[in-house]
């Protein structure tokens, strides 16, 4: 006889996560002591680090942020604020701003998706 309840549940992964509101406007006033010569680049760089480690729970998105970090500051300097993580079943991640895909690259592509969900 089983007596874990957990046996056959797979471990489901996060496929999203959604920069928040808070997050963004936390990056943002962190770069105003920096232009002001407050604080220098790599104390900025820590405070970010620190902000995203505090917003992202999951390892590879945090990962994925980190390493694309200047990507996704220039989408907050477009003054964008629907910025989310994708990652399909391969692990391969990207942003998506709005209707824009960006596969981490810096190269960006419109598109107009429908997104379905289908129940086994």
């Amino acid at each position: 006889m089983i007596n874990n309840p957990d046996w056959k549940k797979p471990k489901i992964k996060p496929y999203l996560h959604q920069i928040s509101l808070d997050c963004i406007k936390k990056l943002v006033e962190c770069v105003e002591p920096f232009n002001k010569d407050k604080i220098n680049a790599d104390t900025m760089f820590k405070i970010q680090r620190r902000i995203l480690t505090d917003e992202i729970g999951d390892a590879e998105f945090l990962q994925f942020a980190i390493l694309h970090f200047s990507e996704m500051i220039g989408y907050i300097a477009k003054d964008n604020s629907n910025i989310r993580i994708h990652k399909d079943i391969a692990g391969e991640m990207w942003f998506v701003v709005g209707g824009s895909v960006s596969r981490g690259n810096g190269q960006s592509t419109i598109v107009n998706r429908q997104w379905s969900i289908f129940c086994l």
